[in-house]
């Protein structure tokens, strides 16, 4: 199980660290109803990606049982493969998304959005932002190809998909939850927070893909070679 928890740390660590979510998330906490939206949007998350995780795992497992074990070790070549190509181009487009100098933080249209928001609207975006995400499903489908392939129990597979989902998801839930616990106490560090990933948040998120995909393509060139 160990190895697989390993494996399953940089896909986690792509969907953890989605800097638009968690900016969208704090400026919900700093709005008018800011437990019922935030609470019903990183419900949502939760949500979309335990959907989106118990998916492509059943499908990966399916597909497994089907495919040889040299099939089944080739396809999960490629799928490295491709997600460290696919992370190496992310880089760069993220870097060339980065926030220019004097840039506004916080567009006036965002925040009328963040506004105007329901519960039943905040939990929609929170499984729209989840689900509707390429670069999530790109690494939920390597992480579930390789806990498919790892041979485990299905109890095995299970928990390893728990502390998965329980880790993509912390980025949201945590800070949404401390805030509907302690509001008055938990503001001045949100708004630094919101404050540090409008100025670097693109910039960790260029390092962060570009260290990965070439984690992902070396792993995949050694599989294949």
């Amino acid at each position: 199980m160990l190895p697989v928890i390993v494996y399953s740390l940089p896909l986690a660590l792509i969907v953890w660290f989605s800097p638009t979510r968690i900016m969208a998330a704090t400026l919900m906490l700093f709005s008018s109803r800011a437990r019922s939206v935030a609470g019903a949007y990183a419900l949502g998350w939760v949500v979309g990606i335990t959907v989106c995780v118990a998916a492509f795992t059943l499908g990966a497992t399916l597909a497994s049982a089907m495919l040889s074990s040299t099939a089944s070790k080739n396809g999960g070549a490629l799928l490295d493969l491709l997600v460290g190509i696919a992370m190496i181009a992310l880089s760069a487009v993220a870097w060339r998304a980065r926030p220019r100098p004097g840039a506004e933080r916080h567009p006036e249209r965002l925040n009328r959005m963040i506004e105007r928001l329901t519960p039943l609207s905040a939990l929609g975006l929170g499984l729209a932002v989840s689900i509707l995400s390429p670069t999530h499903l790109l690494a939920i489908a390597s992480f579930s190809a390789g806990i498919a392939g790892s041979g485990m129990s299905a109890a095995d597979q299970i928990a390893v998909a728990v502390i998965f989902i329980v880790l993509c998801t912390s980025s949201i839930t945590v800070p949404v939850g401390v805030a509907i616990v302690d509001p008055e106490r938990s503001e001045a560090p949100l708004r630094r927070l919101h404050g540090w990933l409008s100025d670097h948040g693109q910039t960790v998120l260029v390092v962060l893909f570009l260290v990965i995909g070439v984690i992902f393509l070396a792993k995949g060139i050694a599989a294949v070679s």
